[in-house]
């Protein structure tokens, strides 16, 4: 008896689990469409609303991190049906910090390097994603 629990919840299990690489490829589209969001938001904010490029670029990561999440939950990791309030405290942590590493980046690139604020963003949300983001989501916003 419990041998057949055990392999149902596996079976059961691995029907709501996506694979790593149809993850990463969905995370990849979705963190397009979330930096997207992002940085239309950012630019407008600090090339036609004339906000501080470093308030800009936290206002558009809050705007593409609510995309992200929304997009993580119900496409790339379909985890719907889990603890909304448990995932988003997760999300919150996570994208607190992926805001905090994109703009100080941001900051640092354009008053060391003096490069523009969107070849800065285009950089430092290239890497944040590519080492932070996607892990973090993976494995400790959206873990089954």
């Amino acid at each position: 008896m419990i041998r057949e629990e055990t392999i149902r919840s596996a079976e059961h299990k691995s029907r709501h689990t996506i694979g790593f690489k149809k993850s990463f490829l969905r995370s990849l589209f979705t963190s397009l469409t979330a930096t997207i969001v992002d940085f239309l938001v950012s630019v407008i904010c600090a090339e036609f609303l004339f906000i501080y490029y470093v308030t800009a670029t936290t206002i558009g990561g809050l705007f593409g991190a609510t995309t992200s999440f929304f997009l993580g939950r119900v496409w790339v990791f379909k985890k719907k049906n889990g603890k909304l309030r448990n995932q988003l405290i997760r999300f919150l942590f996570t994208n607190t910090f992926s805001i905090f590493l994109n703009t100080s980046g941001v900051f640092f690139i354009v008053e060391t390097f003096d490069l523009s604020f969107v070849w800065s963003r285009v950089w430092v949300a290239s890497f944040v994603g590519f080492f932070f983001n996607f892990l973090m989501n993976r494995y400790f916003v959206f873990r089954s």
